[in-house]
């Protein structure tokens, strides 16, 4: 018999307002998702029209694999789309695939996800790590840098751009225009959209030339097939790669936060740079412990029972993979980093339909960035704790977007 402790309907839609865009909770969110979980693992928060939050393993996995309860969008009436973001963004047009449900998602993550596969990531190792020491020799000789803006963000715009099919040279001015994207949403939609359609007039741009050209990367690779018998439309391609640039800035964070925790922790940092072999399996724990992207957004396709509540259709629900990769009674003393644990089941790169076509090229960033920074900035300390800057909202990503270090000049 089931021991869970079932929390009526209308206890939970009382006086409960948690808001994932609070900026009080975007340095450290995970007391707050502790105290959320152990009172009931799905809760109605009247933020934002209301929707429900969900923060236990167990509630946050069924719910991401239920395509059929849960979709990721709705039509509404005013023409626009109820998305995986919370509140809506006014958006007329889907994410592809992300904000499309089975079986036409499936028609899209195909074409990405060749040029994503553990067999063709591995075979771009030596050009990953040949980034990473690239964008390291810039900075060698100071002694000191912010080591996001020179490596963690740096490296993976670069090898977004190259996968796209746009200009390396224009990472740093697409990702400014990003950040401004997501950060502005949803306290200043008309910035997030401006900001957001200048990105799109650029894969415009490079798809025009793409087609004129060698079509070369993913731009190319689309422009050239077919989905049910006709060729991808513009904008869904647009779309498509948009996705893509999303995937920059949690990658980035993910490394900045290790590289900042293991200047604190000696004990760990010790035995990462003495047996390297470690590396790629730590790199899960930290996915785990970090989890850059908190929550994705979702809506309820039918009444639904879920974690001893009734979830009603049309309403949305916050799915906290945060939340749930911090939970004691799947990952025991889960706030703890332990590099011998078994994380694979954590769900920092979602599940079910819409798992991150890219997780093993993070993965692979990640060991590349790591490893590098322990073979030329071995001593590196953080140089000023109080100078970490970190994302002001949580939602479109958590985690740090400057990490100033210092470290022996070398060569």
């Amino acid at each position: 018999m089931s021991t869970t402790k079932v929390i009526s309907l209308v206890d939970m839609r009382a006086g409960f307002d948690y808001d994932s865009h609070d900026p009080a909770i975007a340095v450290d969110p995970f007391p707050t998702y502790a105290k959320l979980r152990e009172s009931c693992p799905v809760q109605w928060s009247r933020a934002w029209d209301g929707y429900w939050v969900t923060t236990g393993h167990h509630e946050v996995s069924s719910a991401a694999r239920d395509a059929r309860a849960f979709h990721t969008a709705q039509d509404k009436p005013d023409g626009t789309v109820q998305g995986v973001t919370i509140p809506s963004l006014g958006q007329s047009n889907r994410m592809i695939p992300l904000e499309l449900d089975s079986p036409e998602c499936l028609k899209y993550r195909k074409m990405i996800s060749v040029f994503y596969s553990p067999k063709r990531v591995a075979a771009r190792a030596g050009e990953i790590r040949q980034l990473a020491a690239a964008c390291i020799d810039e900075v060698i000789e100071r002694g000191e840098c912010d080591i996001v803006l020179a490596m963690t963000e740096k490296l993976p715009s670069i090898l977004t751009m190259r996968d796209i099919g746009l200009p390396e040279e224009r990472w740093f001015d697409i990702d400014s225009l990003l950040y401004r994207a997501l950060f502005a949403a949803p306290h200043d939609p008309s910035t997030a959209r401006e900001c957001a359609q200048l990105i799109c007039l650029e894969l415009v741009e490079a798809l025009d030339a793409q087609r004129d050209g060698d079509k070369q990367g993913l731009l190319g690779h689309l422009a050239t097939h077919e989905v049910d018998g006709a060729p991808i439309p513009d904008d869904d391609i647009v779309s498509m790669m948009y996705l893509l640039l999303l995937g920059i800035h949690p990658t980035s964070s993910l490394t900045a936060i290790a590289l900042r925790t293991l200047a604190r922790q000696p004990e760990l940092r010790s035995r990462l740079m003495s047996d390297r072999s470690m590396i790629r399996t730590a790199v899960d724990e930290f996915l785990r412990w970090v989890s850059p992207v908190q929550s994705t957004g979702r809506i309820a396709a039918e009444d639904v029972e879920l974690g001893g509540q009734r979830v009603t259709q049309g309403e949305q629900v916050l799915l906290g993979w945060a939340a749930a990769n911090r939970d004691d009674s799947v990952f025991p003393h889960a706030d703890r980093i332990d590099l011998n644990r078994d994380a694979g089941r954590h769900l920092a790169f979602g599940a079910g339909q819409h798992y991150c076509v890219g997780a093993a090229l993070v993965r692979e960033m990640f060991t590349a960035m790591l490893e590098e920074v322990f073979d030329r900035m071995p001593d590196y300390t953080v140089a000023d704790d109080a100078a970490i800057e970190w994302f002001p909202d949580l939602t479109p990503v958590y985690g740090i977007k400057a990490l100033p270090i210092r470290f022996t000049p070398g060569r």
